[in-house]
């Protein structure tokens, strides 16, 4: 075997591992759910993030009328959660919301394969 021969063996060789890692990381993408309320009352219509302060793998889910919510093919791993929703006068963030808004926010989870389901009170 000529060295051309090798090179050429070891770049496929690395090709091919790369994607079987991809491949690893994308089966464990989770589902996370969950809820979320106000003073013991569902909140609709807030917008939920979930972000990591290590990575920049974030995701985003709106809750229905019963506070509930879903972020889609989210990394296991430490999360800041924020919560908001705009003001009635579309001027910005509701006031109650401003603490849950943001990197600062004091929500957090830790998502992994076997917990994907968080409930969070707020305004307690």
């Amino acid at each position: 075997m000529n060295w051309k021969s090798i090179c050429l063996t070891m770049a496929l060789v690395s090709v091919i591992a790369g994607a079987c890692s991809q491949r690893a990381v994308v089966e464990k993408l989770v589902n996370v759910s969950g809820s979320i309320t106000m003073n013991g009352k569902p909140c609709r219509g807030a917008e939920v993030t979930f972000k990591s302060p290590h990575t920049r793998t974030m995701g985003r889910g709106v809750t229905n009328g019963k506070g509930e919510f879903t972020v889609v093919e989210l990394m296991p791993g430490e999360y800041t959660v924020s919560v908001l929703r705009m003001s009635m006068d579309g001027q910005g963030i509701a006031a109650e919301f401003e603490a849950y808004a943001g990197n600062e926010s004091p929500l957090q989870a830790v998502v992994s394969e076997e917990q994907t389901t968080f409930e969070f009170q707020l305004g307690m």
